[in-house]
């Protein structure tokens, strides 16, 4: 058995590259660059393709022919009273912009002797049109201006409630009490000096009904002899019919539609109204705006505002919120 010869003979030795034949870690890279870039630009395109909220001005400008009066930026104080003689953070300057631009709609609307009234709307409730009303009557009382604030949403009053004080008397019972007159009715508060108050009251069965009367009226015809400015906050346009029975008493209307918020296609709405002008001298402003967002013209209010000069003091968020936008 020592001695017998095997049956297989090495005729070659056998040699390789030094490689693995599989997996190539060209193939794998490759693979992982494509998908690297793919899944993230169809997550992006799903996510503009599925989102129909309304984000910045560009947004409103495509969609609507109404002129823009200005937009509000988002702000993390709990403050519903956002600006004053020495605010000086970017909400407060946009309610200052806001008030300049109003100067030029209210100019050409006649009647120079008497007050004008400020309609504030919008398309569903939620959207900060009573925040709107007060903070843009405050930033007209500061330009000492003679303002009044008028509670007109009688459905649901939110002026008492964004102020903090309790419930009173207001324009419901002047309506439905002859004994009373608007002096019995008016109240001011000391964060903003120089602006009466006049808040909605109590809730009526039939505030559709009461605003058809001649009381109405009479209360126009009224505060606009007394005051320069009258802001009056009313009811949402697509929930009711409440404001466009009372439009007529309107030298502008203050639409207010909030980004993140309103559907794009809500917009077809207020585009209605102004088509048809069942809003008297109608203008949008866009409320709730992201910083980080800017305009949508490459450009936002590090540029306007000048952050980092002393302009301004700027809102700081914690280095989480800046670092995920």
């Amino acid at each position: 058995m020592a001695v017998t010869v095997p049956n297989a003979k090495i005729i070659d030795v056998a040699y390789g590259s030094g490689l693995p034949i599989s997996p190539k870690k060209k193939i794998v890279y490759l693979a992982a660059l494509l998908l690297g870039v793919l899944i993230p630009f169809v997550f992006i395109y799903l996510k503009h393709l599925l989102d129909t909220k309304i984000h910045s001005r560009k947004d409103i400008e495509d969609l609507t022919t109404i002129p823009f009066l200005g937009d509000v930026p988002h702000s993390d104080k709990d403050d519903k009273i956002v600006i004053g003689s020495d605010a000086r953070t970017s909400t407060a300057e946009a309610f200052r912009l806001i008030r300049t631009n109003l100067g030029f709609m209210l100019a050409n609307t006649g009647e120079q002797q008497q007050g004008k009234t400020i309609f504030v709307t919008s398309t569903t409730s939620g959207e900060g049109k009573s925040f709107m009303s007060i903070n843009l009557a405050a930033a007209l009382s500061l330009s000492h201006k003679k303002v009044l604030l008028l509670g007109l949403d009688l459905r649901a009053p939110k002026v008492t409630q964004y102020l903090g004080i309790s419930e009173r008397k207001g324009v419901t019972n002047f309506i439905t009490n002859e004994s009373l007159s608007l002096k019995d009715l008016k109240f001011s508060i000391p964060e903003i000096k120089g602006l009466d108050i006049i808040s909605s009251g109590a809730v009526p069965p039939n505030p559709a009904e009461l605003l058809l009367g001649d009381k109405i009226k009479d209360l126009f015809e009224e505060v606009k002899k007394e005051y320069d400015y009258i802001v009056v906050d009313t009811a949402p346009v697509n929930l009711v019919t409440d404001t466009l029975l009372v439009a007529k008493y309107a030298d502008m209307f203050v639409y207010v539609a909030r980004a993140n918020y309103l559907d794009k296609r809500m917009l077809n709405v207020a585009q209605n109204l102004y088509n048809e002008k069942k809003l008297p001298n109608m203008a949008l402003i866009l409320n709730d705006t992201d910083l980080t967002r800017g305009y949508g013209y490459g450009y936002g209010y590090g540029y306007g505002y000048g952050y980092g000069n002393g302009y301004l003091e700027e809102e700081k968020k914690p280095w989480y919120k800046r670092l995920l936008g």
